[in-house]
């Protein structure tokens, strides 16, 4: 028996209902017609890799999506949609075949062939930063030129979503292979590499060989230019140095709104910022001294400093439109903090160190200092650049750090990095070790049935928040300032999306 492949998300009614919200100050139609061929974007910090394979994180994955293409991608609601695959079926609940598209060639001129993507998958598999995304397959095999067969090793209901992650990008087998290392990335994407300056810009071109000519880039070149400081980034949208900013200053949203020559563009995001404590190190390895400071932690405080309000308290490890959500029971309790300490061993509170990268957790990790402060605990702020962070944070070398998650569409794709024991060392942000976690979400990935697996994520929140690796935040929209001239600007629950369509 068949079973005909389905592309439709769990949760994505949640997100039908939800526009893209655009906003120019003054009236639209007046901005002056521009004419440009190149497009600059500001992002808040650097890209670690241009190895799509070696890095997980948004600004490296903005790059990745235009140099690199993956058997789906994800649209702007959210829906998983074929990108390189030509067509796909499921023999069995553990079986996929999948034919790619003939024909696609990388940018040295070389075809793709089912090689390459089995070569690429398997890598996948063994790439520290990306190796749980593919971790429930247990084999690839080639059928032909252009056709492979993957096993997975149970039923594994969120498959496809899997394959939209950046680090399932197919790359040439051969380049790979030749050493060159990524200093010149080869793939087969809308644009090509041009330079990366370290700390400054990353530039791509136009690939005018792309295989998609209903996806093809519309600007000739992209350069995304560094700027770390918000209002610096926000200062270059208005004097035109760039033409886009990811991530806009929330305080600043009202500046670019009446602006007539700017345009704001929000929607609802799925990216939860927590503060995530390191329970391999003491005292974070007592639950009671974990849950207390999810009660010490002044959430609504947080939201208006950080972030202006522009966003909502979250009360999980996931935004509420997820399968299976259940909000945790914690609430803004300094009490309830004191007395759990106490009862931990600690009633005269403590000294810990809080690592993180960037002006807006910068802010956020003031707030909480000031909170825990208030229960005792005294609180030591490390800040780092964006590529040292991540790398000491893997390492295990933060006693707490705070840090946003962009969710995927399928609660696995989202929870398994980070809270799989066998991920520790990877995107297992609190390095817990927890084997009834680590069944839980076993049993929600295998579990055929939305209802049943509904009740197990349901089941997992309530655990996680027990256990209370992480304080969850807030989940923040995405809003992204752009000129009012440029076409083609669209944002998903991910952020700016679609990157190659922005044109003037």
């Amino acid at each position: 028996m068949k079973y005909k492949t389905r592309l439709t998300l769990y949760f994505a009614l949640a997100f039908l209902c939800v526009s893209l919200l655009a906003f120019a100050g003054g009236q639209q139609e007046a901005a002056e017609e521009i004419v440009k061929e190149d497009i600059s974007i500001a992002l808040s910090a650097d890209i670690t890799s241009l190895d799509p394979q070696g890095h997980n994180d948004t600004k490296s994955e903005r790059v990745s999506f235009l140099l690199f293409n993956r058997l789906f991608k994800l649209n702007t609601d959210f829906e998983v949609v074929p990108d390189l695959a030509e067509s796909w079926e499921q023999p069995s609940p553990e079986e996929w075949v999948i034919k790619i598209k003939e024909g696609v060639k990388f940018h040295d001129g070389t075809e793709m062939t089912s090689e390459d993507v089995k070569f690429s998958l398997d890598r996948s598999k063994g790439m520290p930063k990306v190796q749980q995304v593919l971790s429930e397959i247990e084999k690839i095999e080639i059928v032909d030129t252009y056709t492979i067969k993957v096993t997975t090793k149970s039923a594994f209901a969120p498959f496809l979503y899997t394959l939209v992650h950046a680090g399932t990008s197919i790359l040439p087998k051969a380049y790979v292979e030749s050493g060159d290392d990524f200093k010149n990335p080869v793939g087969s994407g809308p644009y090509t590499f041009v330079e990366w300056v370290s700390g400054d810009k990353v530039v791509v071109a136009k690939n005018t060989a792309y295989f998609d000519a209903e996806n093809m880039g519309q600007s000739s070149k992209i350069t995304f230019k560094v700027i770390p400081e918000g209002t610096s980034r926000t200062i270059a949208l208005e004097t035109g140095e760039v033409d886009v900013v990811d991530e806009l200053p929330t305080m600043d949203i009202g500046k670019v709104a009446d602006n007539a020559k700017l345009a704001l563009y929000e929607k609802p995001s799925t990216r939860v910022d927590f503060f995530a404590m390191n329970t391999e190190q003491p005292p974070f390895d007592n639950k009671l001294v974990r849950q207390a400071v999810n009660y010490a932690v002044d959430k609504e405080a947080i939201i208006m400093v950080a972030i202006d309000g522009a966003g909502i308290q979250a009360d999980s490890v996931l935004a509420p439109s997820f399968l299976g959500y259940k909000a945790g029971e914690y609430s803004y309790n300094p009490e309830k903090a004191k007395a759990l300490l106490a009862e931990a061993g600690y009633p005269n509170g403590f000294e810990m160190q809080l690592m993180t990268s960037g002006d807006d957790r910068k802010r956020i990790a003031e707030v909480i200092q000031a909170s825990l402060s208030d229960v005792g605990i005294k609180t030591s702020i490390e800040m780092l650049e964006w590529g040292t962070f991540i790398d000491s944070v893997l390492k295990g070398m933060a006693q707490t750090l705070v840090l946003g998650w962009t969710s995927n569409p399928d609660p696995d794709a989202t929870l398994t990095p980070i809270f799989f024991s066998g991920n520790i060392g990877g995107m297992n942000f609190s390095r817990i070790n927890d084997p009834k976690l680590d069944a839980l979400l076993k049993e929600g990935r295998e579990e055929l049935n939305l209802a049943e697996r509904a009740l197990v994520y349901n089941e997992f929140h309530e655990y996680v928040m027990d256990q209370a690796p992480w304080v969850p935040l807030f989940v923040k929209n995405n809003i992204v300032g752009a000129n009012a001239g440029l076409k083609g600007v669209e944002l998903s629950p991910q952020g700016l999306w679609n990157i190659e369509k922005i044109h003037y």
